[in-house]
């Protein structure tokens, strides 16, 4: 059955999937930085927002997911007739094109976590930035984007064309991510008196 699918579409969606989260942006950071000609400390100080913000919305994700403990889509979809409502039927047929997690669906965690990273470096670089993103587990497979809202819409899609999220989990892991980048860039490692943070946008 055809999926739906274009070649690219089911090509990032496996590409999201291979790595955890800091295995992304990690790199775009140490990369972003060394363009900008960052000193090792300004280098450290944005890896260290960068991942104090990915660990934090992890949490907050995981907080939410089992407070809602919201079905798949594996299960909503294949058991269709039995959710009390008459306009959806089930396919007991169907499967998504990645493994489905073993643990509530809302939020998104990847969504979660990425807005965070996606914050902290607009905020540091820009918005209307170009990078790349690699992975390590998918050699040879470059995602190119200009801006950070273009990366955090396709790891979105990534979740949805996976099929293992619905898109209100991608979209409020989202902004769940970016409300915990705002949060810790305005109260974590405020830079020492005397010294400045370089933001060359």
């Amino acid at each position: 059955m055809n999926s739906g699918r274009t070649a690219d579409q089911t090509l990032f969606a496996n590409f999201w999937q291979v790595g955890n989260p800091p295995d992304y942006w990690d790199p775009v950071v140490i990369s972003l930085a060394a363009q900008r000609d960052f000193s090792m400390s300004q280098t450290a100080r944005l890896l260290a927002l960068v991942n104090l913000a990915m660990a934090d919305a992890q949490i907050g994700c995981w907080d939410a997911k089992y407070s809602h403990s919201w079905w798949r889509p594996i299960t909503a979809i294949q058991l269709g007739d039995t959710d009390g409502n008459d306009a959806t039927t089930s396919d007991a047929a169907w499967t998504p094109l990645i493994a489905t997690p073993p643990f509530p669906e809302y939020p998104s965690a990847h969504s979660c976590v990425s807005g965070a990273a996606g914050r902290i470096l607009s905020q540091s670089f820009g918005e209307q930035t170009s990078f790349n993103v690699v992975s390590n587990a998918m050699p040879g497979v470059t995602r190119r984007f200009h801006s950070f809202s273009a990366a955090l819409e396709e790891v979105k899609n990534a979740r949805v064309f996976g099929g293992i999220h619905f898109r209100t989990a991608c979209v409020d892991g989202t902004a769940l991510g970016i409300a915990v980048g705002d949060y810790t860039l305005a109260h974590a490692l405020a830079p020492l008196q005397g010294e400045h943070n370089r933001q060359d946008h």
